[in-house]
């Protein structure tokens, strides 16, 4: 097979994406709870990593507000956001790809995060989630170019951005807040050959 394919939307989600070994899903606020437990799991884990949040962050109610704002935003064309699961256990989520803040006109850009579970690491997953999420974006979005912004002691998302392509471009300097202080990216840049002229 390709390296995604859209598929039958799971339950709760409005939106499936499948690959070799992956579902990609963009979830109802229904969903909240699957959410919720993902990240109460991974939550100190991935505490270097991403901005500080409050106990509130990681219950329910406010995981389902999140998915309400998230679901706002894939239906006015600004994000797409994936919550990964496996083939073999698709009720239980395993990481998150978001394609957000996407320009259109002239531009054609968005931006791309993502975080993966702890216990799922060292499978290439996050790898197989990021090619088959970028493929999709650059042929239903038809965006021109896919932005990552990574730490550069992140060694392994390092290797993630890398391995699916993406070419860098700069260093910016105390370029967003994690955990508690502003921290240096190095920015990567992905373009699609199919729209170059």
């Amino acid at each position: 097979m390709a390296r995604f394919e859209i598929v039958h939307p799971l339950p709760e989600s409005c939106l499936s994406v499948q690959t070799k070994r992956l579902l990609l899903a963009v979830y109802k606020p229904s969903a909240a709870a699957r959410v919720t437990d993902y990240l109460v799991r991974n939550r100190a884990f991935h505490t270097p990593f991403t901005q500080k949040h409050s106990d509130r962050y990681f219950t329910v109610s406010e995981q389902k507000a999140y998915l309400k704002s998230d679901l706002y935003q894939y239906r006015h064309n600004s994000q797409v956001g994936f919550w990964i699961s496996t083939i073999e256990e698709p009720d239980v989520i395993i990481g998150r790809l978001s394609f957000y803040s996407i320009i259109g006109g002239a531009m054609m850009t968005s931006f791309v995060g993502y975080h993966l579970d702890e216990k799922c690491q060292g499978k290439g997953y996050m790898l197989e989630a990021l090619q088959a999420g970028c493929d999709f974006m650059f042929k239903y979005y038809r965006l021109h170019r896919i932005q990552a912004d990574v730490m550069p002691t992140n060694e392994k998302s390092l290797r993630v951005v890398q391995k699916t392509g993406f070419v860098k471009m700069g260093y910016n300097v105390r370029y967003m807040e994690i955990d508690g202080s502003y921290k240096d990216h190095v920015m990567y840049v992905l373009l699609n050959p199919s729209v170059e002229k």
